[in-house]
């Protein structure tokens, strides 16, 4: 017996050394924090303003009062593109799936179909347009894919209307497909047919009949199946300063039109009239849709919900940060920075996320935030910001481009790594590698580099590094400049491509692109791929992994969060409430929490306490 009990315990602290859990970890979502209220589309509902915002489904009682629905209300991730009321319900379409509502808003059905740009009943059928897709026709469990031509073109369908007995579809350069109760293609309508664009992002009825047809350059109206030519609003949107019209409405006397840059005007026969405003926001002149509820008209814009009042915009629900897409996290200056895709730095104040104006004089920091380091401590402490045109720092009162001999060029900085101590950064860029002591750079470029794009850089606990790029993982000898390679051919990894490194044990383990995980134990690599009852996923996303509170945190793309370590692993994905399965980030919040960075938004997830053993 107490033999048994030796190998036992000698087996336990080899796994343990080796990286593996014991046991699998339990993780719930505590919080979501919802990165932008930028409104894409909006319906009218038993009184109810519903708006698909890029933080949940935000409705709108007719008494003012709003309530957000997200994905733990039942909604397809954070990130909302279109609303269509039906006589089954609402459908909701967004970035990363569908669902419909029943009259109280409650979800009854889901579809895994994305970016649903409208749901109608046509024909006894329902059919879906979706923008990248094509038409689907919903009926059993899995929705039947309309065929209606080979070119892409038509496949990004932006809207759906019925008139009559046909169906037609608008697309992003093909114009307007006329499809008939068969589901056949009969007929388009085109730029050869009278349309001032192919590229058609809306269909509005009006109430003579006409059909107002939004496009990238001005409105189109068709009357009777054909285009009308020289009609007064064609004339008037013609002359805007913006012509890419997003969305048109008609109001008595006229109509309103809104734009893509150039905000929203009325229109009056040949005569359009700004009612945006001379003070508005770049945001608040990006319009997607406009709609009619409570007896007032509402513009959705990348600055939220706003409506019309006293023949002005006025904002009633504001977006906060232009973006929910999430690159990057990290805790500097008594707070939590957040990195976007494309919207520039934010911070974390309670539980919403505020814009930061960043001002580097004559210099503007690119918007695109790849990733965020902290050095140094104190007064010494410093913030680093990877773009797509350079490393930037903050010292807690200004924002400065780096620009240091040997400091990587003002191009594509990829990621960042601080060693241990604080003190030395790491950067990799498209084609650079670099070390920053704090005084000097040294830096590796061009040929002295065994590949190209660089992904990731970590120290491991021996003070090696480790480097991932698109042809490997390298192990950098610094005093000698020399790299050893290891990859597919040498049986290291289950693909070449690595995306994150994460120190672990007396080695690393490799995040690649579609293979999954490399554990290196005692100078051996052991590869884990995605498998059923194994590694829930297998695409990992770039400097998305870390080690925190002894299990491997891992972000993948379009899977959800990973939480453990091999063989042992809890899984969190859209249906256990984050705002989107796409997570690009991880950042410690105490013993026993995390912030998670998505690309719908930040999910606050917490280890939830094992029951007591009796």
């Amino acid at each position: 017996m107490s033999v048994r009990l030796t190998l036992s315990a000698l087996l336990i602290g080899l796994l343990t050394l080796g990286g593996v859990a014991s046991a699998q970890p339990s993780v719930r979502v505590d919080r979501v924090v919802g990165a932008s209220g930028a409104a894409r589309d909006m319906q009218s509902f038993q009184g109810q303003l519903l708006v698909a915002t890029q933080r949940g489904l935000l409705v709108r009682g007719a008494d003012g009062s709003e309530r957000l629905l997200g994905p733990a209300e039942g909604m397809p991730g954070s990130r909302l593109v279109s609303v269509s009321v039906t006589s089954q319900g609402v459908w909701v379409g967004g970035v990363e799936g569908a669902v419909l509502l029943d009259a109280e808003l409650r979800p009854i059905r889901r579809l895994h179909l994305v970016r649903v740009s409208r749901v109608v009943e046509f024909a006894g059928a329902t059919y879906a347009a979706t923008f990248g897709r094509g038409m689907f026709r919903i009926s059993g469990d899995v929705p039947e894919h309309i065929h209606l031509g080979r070119s892409h073109a038509r496949e990004r369908q932006t809207d759906a209307l019925v008139v009559g007995d046909e169906l037609w579809v608008s697309t992003s350069g093909a114009g307007i497909l006329r499809v008939g109760a068969d589901a056949a293609l009969r007929a388009r309508f085109t730029s050869v047919a009278g349309l001032v664009d192919d590229l058609v992002w809306a269909l509005e009825p009006a109430p003579n009949g006409d059909v107002l047809v939004a496009t990238a350059s001005g409105v189109s109206v068709i009357r009777d199946r054909r285009v009308r030519a020289g009609a007064s609003i064609a004339r008037a949107t013609a002359a805007l300063p913006i012509r890419d019209v997003r969305a048109v409405m008609s109001e008595p006397g006229g109509a309103l039109v809104a734009t893509y840059g150039g905000g929203v005007f009325r229109v009056r026969g040949a005569q359009a009239r700004s009612i945006s405003g001379a003070t508005a926001s770049a945001e608040t002149l990006r319009v997607r849709a406009l709609g009619r509820a409570q007896g007032a008209s509402f513009v959705a814009s990348d600055a939220g919900l706003m409506h019309i009042s006293g023949g002005r915009l006025r904002l009633v629900d504001a977006a906060g940060l232009g973006s929910a897409d999430v690159t990057s996290l990290e805790r500097a200056f008594g707070t939590v920075w957040v990195g976007t895709f494309d919207h520039g730095l934010a911070r974390l104040v309670g539980d919403r996320l505020v814009p930061v104006a960043v001002a580097t004089g004559r210099w503007r920091m690119d918007g695109r935030v790849n990733d965020l380091a902290v050095t140094g401590r104190g007064s010494r402490r410093l913030l680093y910001i990877a773009t797509d045109r350079g490393l930037y720092r903050h010292d807690g009162r200004s924002f400065v481009p780096v620009l240091d001999p040997g400091a990587p060029p003002q191009a594509h900085v990829t990621s960042l790594f601080v060693e241990r101590g604080g003190s030395a950064l790491w950067v990799t860029g498209s084609d650079y590698l670099g070390r920053f002591d704090g005084e000097t750079w040294q830096s590796w470029t061009g040929e002295q580099l065994p590949s190209a794009h660089l992904h990731a850089v970590a120290q491991d606990t021996r003070g090696r590094i480790w480097v991932g790029s698109l042809r490997g993982l390298f192990e950098l000898d610094v005093a000698n400049a020399a790299f050893v390679r290891h990859d597919v051919a040498t049986g290291d990894l289950p693909v070449n491509w690595v995306t994150a490194i994460t120190p672990w044990g007396d080695g690393v383990v490799a995040g690649t692109y579609h293979g999954g995980l490399s554990w290196s134990v005692r100078d051996r690599f052991r590869i884990e791929r995605e498998r059923p009852g194994g590694l829930p996923a297998g695409w990992v996303n770039p400097h998305a992994m870390t080690k925190l509170h002894g299990d491997l945190w891992v972000g993948t793309q379009a899977r959800g969060l990973l939480v453990g370590a091999r063989g042992h692993w809890a899984h969190l994905t859209l249906a256990d409430g984050l705002p989107s399965d796409d997570v690009t980030d991880i950042l410690a919040d105490g013993p026993d929490a995390a912030w998670v960075a998505t690309r719908g938004g930040l999910a606050h997830v917490v280890r939830v306490p094992e029951p007591a053993q009796p």
